[in-house]
């Protein structure tokens, strides 16, 4: 029997029905695939909540991996200890010491006998362990609704187990449950957040990048791939496609009014997402496009851009605030990289005045004069193709320190 554990609370997944088995599943290899390079670790799943065990590595360790899992609500850390009053009480009070009250902080105890020979019944151990634990802090005052700290005493046949925190999870879906998707990614702020709101609700992603040098740098592309690492600390490996864009751009240049190059230049991206989507077995495209934003993403802009895909286009950041965006760059780590001086292919081609209002017929029109069947065949003949897991940025750091 491993001696730690940890009691996962599924949240949202705990709506599912039939299909619960697939979610639990998923997240159950996620668990396996975060911790194989730290320890071999069960996962037990169970129809309301999943159990973590192991031997060796510390609680810390586990919790900062579990922390990042998509589809897990909450996790309380629990303490096996022998099946005595005595050893109860020991733990429990180590476990309050550890913790630093705020002023009137409080305290309850709630007990589980599963093992009807343990010589108290619930009510008692409660009332025992909470005696115990207010004569040892006499700071903490008892408060059965809202208390500060709720302390679990579970009585099982094997040992009892303890715990005293829990810990926020990301929510939302496991990874893959609902099914795969290409994520359009520059190196902004928005397309990165789009990307994990998206891994969130349980979709497997890939990255696609646009990159044109030499207008582009390579340090744009390395910028790319560096946020495609960050988002792969929150699902799997992902597979990063870097598009080779250039050519198209110039014949936009050559051809196109520059006013109307950012609808066109949009709407030939799009199709070679549909392409690289039949490639990759995917479903949806996911952009970070917020209504309003720019000038390609007004409602009649997004409209005449779609036309040309049926694809379903995902866009989770498309009633988000800039500011709410830059929180949550802040907090996923995507922020300091998505502030590099280094430029985007949209950036670099960015029209002066670009149409908010454009029309279809004259997009068309003007699309007549580019062939653009070869030039989109190109571009996915060309496209290369890597993995990207998230220690890639370690491994850039170590190769920076090499030269060095």
């Amino acid at each position: 029997m491993s001696q730690k554990q940890i009691l996962i609370h599924y949240g949202e997944l705990s709506t599912k029905g039939k299909n619960r088995k697939m979610f639990q599943n998923k997240m159950a290899d996620q668990i396996r695939h975060k911790t194989k390079d730290i320890e071999k670790v069960k996962v037990l799943p169970h129809h309301d909540f999943m159990h973590v065990k192991w031997d060796h590595a510390s609680y810390e360790t586990i919790i900062d991996v579990l922390k990042d899992v998509p589809g897990i609500a909450r996790f309380e850390p629990t303490y096996r200890v022998e099946k005595t009053m005595e050893a109860i009480y020991a733990k429990g009070i180590e476990l309050f010491e550890a913790q630093t009250f705020e002023e009137n902080a409080s305290f309850k105890v709630v007990a589980k006998r599963s093992d009807r020979t343990f010589e108290l019944d619930s009510m008692m151990i409660q009332r025992e362990v909470g005696h115990v634990i207010g004569e040892r802090f006499p700071e903490l005052h008892v408060e059965m609704k809202k208390a500060t700290y709720k302390l679990t005493v579970s009585i099982q046949r094997d040992a009892a187990y303890l715990s005293l925190i829990s810990v926020q999870g990301m929510g939302g879906l496991p990874y893959g449950s609902s099914g795969k998707g290409m994520l359009m990614l520059s190196g902004g702020f928005d397309s990165p957040i789009a990307g994990y709101q998206m891994i969130k609700r349980g979709l497997e992603i890939e990255a696609v990048h646009f990159s044109s040098p030499p207008y582009t740098s390579p340090q744009a592309l390395e910028k790319a791939k560096k946020l495609t690492a960050v988002l792969s600390r929150y699902g799997t490996p992902i597979k990063f496609h870097n598009v080779p864009f250039a050519k198209i751009q110039e014949e936009i240049k050559e051809h196109i009014h520059e006013d109307f190059s950012m609808t066109v230049m949009r709407r030939i991206m799009l199709r070679i997402m549909d392409q690289l989507l039949v490639k990759n077995k995917a479903m949806a495209i996911v952009n970070g496009e917020s209504l309003g934003q720019v000038a390609s993403q007004t409602l009649q802009s997004m409209s005449v851009i779609n036309e040309v895909t049926t694809t379903p286009i995902l866009r989770p950041l498309i009633a988000v605030d800039k500011n709410e965006i830059i929180a949550i760059a802040e907090k996923i780590g995507t922020y300091d990289i998505s502030n590099e001086p280094y430029e985007d292919c949209c950036t670099v081609f960015a029209p002066k005045k670009p149409k908010t209002k454009p029309k279809l017929h004259t997009i068309q029109e003007m699309e007549a004069a580019l062939n653009i069947e070869d030039l989109v065949a190109d571009a996915v003949m060309n496209t290369e193709i890597m993995t990207i897991d998230e220690f890639y940025l370690k491994e850039q750091l170590a190769e920076f320190d090499s030269l060095l």
